[in-house]
């Protein structure tokens, strides 16, 4: 009779210590999932969209006008503007430019290229998560008289 009752007790205590096991790891996972679920958050509401990206070609320059305008809930911070122009790669930096939402930056300058594939690399403000927009110039020539 003794004996039953210490294998019923151990059983318990084993138990026990198998349930506390499992709650612990299954609490020390919501804290991964919930940060993955804010990130998932955070990546959802961020957005920029680039309405102009214009290389203005005179006949001697090439001047490239990129507007960049956050349409996005959350604040983001520009890191790089890379341009694949006719097989040529050119980077400008953006230096982490911080662009809360509703906001734009209107970026010029001269390039040698009429043309370009423009990557826009972006973060969320404060964070590591990053995307890249793409998209292509529009060439304008101006004549002259």
């Amino acid at each position: 009779m003794a004996m039953d009752r210490l294998i019923a007790e151990v059983m318990l205590l084993i138990g026990s210590i198998y349930l506390g096991y499992a709650l612990f790891m299954v609490l020390s996972h919501m804290g991964l999932a919930i940060s993955l679920m804010n990130s998932i958050n955070q990546i959802a509401g961020t957005s920029i969209y680039i309405p102009d990206a214009v290389v203005v070609t005179n006949g001697t320059n090439n001047q490239l006008y990129l507007v960049i305008y956050n349409n996005g809930h959350t604040s983001i911070n520009l890191k790089s503007v890379y341009m694949e122009c006719q097989g040529n790669a050119m980077e400008m930096g953006m230096n982490d430019t911080y662009l809360a939402p509703g906001n734009y930056v209107i970026i010029t300058r001269q390039i040698p290229y009429q043309q370009c594939v423009i990557n826009t690399e972006f973060c969320i403000a404060n964070t590591t998560v990053c995307m890249i927009y793409e998209t292509n110039t529009t060439q304008y020539v101006i004549s002259q008289p």
